[in-house]
């Protein structure tokens, strides 16, 4: 009964408090009729029927979103009733006259009540049951008026908070959300647009300057992007660095990627913050609403991926929705899903690729690759699945399993073949994991849990991630090299190391990126900077180990130019453990003092010919 059919909170609450009213006025005239019949005042019966129709009727106007006309009667209602009961009780009668200047003050406008207040004074008057008292019904005018007027002012300061963000001024989430649903259903076969924008810098600034610096560029930005709207358009902070554009007037998508396109210039002037000159883009997913099902959320759905794309494009301000972005999305989310039950329930596989001495040919150690073969998709690149784990997060409980099967395994081969040289078992390390407060002590665990050898672990690190923080970087390699394990660089070449960090970093190995080896024998430029790889690395003492080695020539050049080690298609694909345990049995050493393509260049034996023992990629 309380609940009214209207979105205006502000009319749904004046609608709540004449709701509480009439139930009361209601409650009051039953009681009275009740009263009355008990006592066998039948001649009142008429008289409370039409009060209680009467009161029934303008419950149905509230509830039916006539709120002015539903409270102007209820004022009009108590006054008549309050004049009417004169003739019974003139007590009475005094007593109910401020009721409807109450109601007026708070259902309809609060100077209302001077008016209710006069015109009850006038009938009181016309009906000669007027006293020097009734003056009382000014004053209590007069209260009405301030405490309406000041509640009426909390309420829209209250409101105001909540709909809009405190330190943009502009509309937030809420506001901006139930502001479009309404225009989506008032579009009547017209289109309207929403940009979904996202600072791409911002973090950074945040992270150098402090969050204050970072409060005042959100404020920039949004003094920015409110001049850059046409008239009618409304801009909102949706969260943190987000925020969204809605477009009233569209014609084709072209009038929204014009005004994408003047708010990414507008952003990209540099702006002064804390004395230093700060540079800011941002990247913008348009959505018309044809696009969507005439919904709020799908339309920012829409809009959210549609900016997600263009963010993965580095020269890319803006991305304008399609279907097929949606589909990729739900791929996603998907891929999310079935590998987060692959994590925890066993669906993934280790898989081992030997590093070979170039010196003697010998296998001195295993590289760990996981792989994941969907029970429906069948294999999927782990470029692939890597990716969405490191996005989601869950790299962390995904490197801690591989961690934990690769020393388990190591150790199991040490066991079984303790007389082939001690091999080193090598783990990739994600940034997150790298990163997580809880590393050392959740590796400690881990090699007394499976009995290995720290010596016989090797950590791989990109140089990417070392260099994200070398301060950390630094002081946390020290404290794995004091707990034993192995060091190496991964994929060296591809980031921005400098020769004094390198000479800080305790690293046992620098591996020298595929993309350089792919150009060995005809690129000169690779062959010098793989030169330069090894150099540095014996420079500060560690050893240089190749990966991606696919031919034979490519391991005759790396020999010249003083590699070290080896792994790649050449020696073998990364295989199970059963075959890889076989490939140590059997295979002592790879004959590569004059490498050509032989029975070990590209296959190593019986391993690759059994099904499923092999690198599925």
């Amino acid at each position: 009964m309380l609940e009214v059919r209207i979105q205006d909170s502000d009319v749904r609450r004046k609608s709540n408090v004449l709701a509480v009213v009439l139930l009361g006025l209601l409650v009051a005239g039953v009681t009275l009729a009740s009263f009355n019949i008990v006592r066998g005042q039948t001649q009142y019966n008429l008289v409370n029927f039409l009060f209680i129709l009467v009161i029934l009727m303008l419950l149905a106007l509230n509830w039916f979103g006539a709120i002015r006309a539903a409270s102007l009667l209820t004022v009009v209602l108590t006054a008549a009733g309050a004049l009417l009961m004169s003739d019974e009780s003139l007590a009475t009668t005094y007593i109910a006259m401020p009721l409807p200047v109450l109601i007026a003050s708070y259902l309809l406008t609060s100077w209302s009540a001077f008016v209710v207040a006069f015109l009850m004074i006038v009938g009181a008057s016309v009906l000669e049951v007027a006293s020097p008292s009734l003056l009382i019904l000014i004053v209590v005018a007069i209260f009405s008026y301030l405490f309406a007027n000041s509640l009426d002012r909390a309420y829209r300061e209250i409101r105001h908070r909540a709909l809009h963000d405190e330190l943009t001024g502009l509309p937030n989430r809420t506001l901006f959300n139930d502001s479009l649903q309404q225009v989506l259903d008032s579009l009547d076969g017209n289109l309207c647009a929403l940009l979904f924008m996202d600072l791409n810098e911002f973090k950074v600034v945040n992270d150098s300057l402090g969050h204050e610096a970072g409060d005042e560029l959100l404020v920039v930005v949004a003094r920015r992007l409110l001049a850059c709207l046409r008239s009618g358009d409304t801009a909102a902070r949706f969260g943190g660095d987000e925020f969204t554009v809605l477009l009233h007037r569209v014609t084709e998508v072209r009038d929204a990627v014009h005004v994408a396109e003047r708010i990414t210039t507008a952003l990209e002037s540099s702006l002064k913050l804390r004395g230093r000159e700060v540079f800011i883009s941002t990247s913008v997913g348009i959505a018309l609403s044809e696009d969507g099902d005439g919904t709020a959320d799908t339309l920012l759905r829409n809009a959210d991926v549609a900016m997600y794309e263009a963010k993965k494009k580095d020269n890319a301000n803006y991305e304008v929705f399609d279907a097929e972005m949606h589909t990729e999305a739900l791929e996603r989310l998907e891929l999310e899903n079935d590998l987060r039950h692959a994590i925890y329930e066993g669906g993934l596989r280790v898989y081992y690729q030997p590093k070979v001495r170039l010196s003697t040919g010998r296998i001195i150690g295993m590289e760990a690759l996981v792989r994941w073969e969907h029970p429906e998709r069948g294999w999927i690149s782990p470029e692939k699945f890597i990716a969405s784990a490191e996005e989601t997060g869950l790299i962390v409980p995904l490197g801690r399993w591989v961690l934990r099967e690769a020393c388990r395994q190591a150790h199991e081969w040490r066991e079984r073949h303790p007389s082939v040289t001690p091999l080193v078992t090598s783990v990739n390390l994600s940034i997150k994991q790298f990163t997580q407060p809880d590393l050392l002590q959740e590796l400690s665990e881990l090699l007394q849990e499976t009995k290995l050898d720290p010596q016989r672990l090797q950590l791989e690190i990109t140089e990417s991630t070392v260099m994200e923080d070398v301060r950390y970087a630094i002081d946390l390699l020290q404290k794995l090299r004091r707990l034993g394990v192995e060091l190496a660089i991964d994929d060296f070449g591809t980031g921005y190391s400098s020769l004094t960090s390198l000479q800080r970093f305790p690293v046992n190995e620098l591996k020298i990126d595929k993309v350089f080896i792919d150009g060995l024998g005809n690129n000169a430029q690779d062959l010098a900077i793989a030169k330069l790889v090894i150099d540095l690395a014996h420079a500060v003492g560690a050893r240089a180990t190749a990966e991606g080695v696919e031919t034979a020539d490519q391991l005759a050049r790396l020999q010249g130019i003083g590699c070290d080690q080896a792994q790649g298609y050449y020696f073998a694909r990364p295989l199970l453990h059963d075959a890889a345990t076989e490939l140590l049995a059997n295979v002592s050493r790879w004959p590569i003092d004059n490498p050509h393509p032989s029975e070990h260049s590209r296959d190593p034996g019986m391993f690759l010919e059994r099904p499923g023992y092999s690198d599925p990629e």
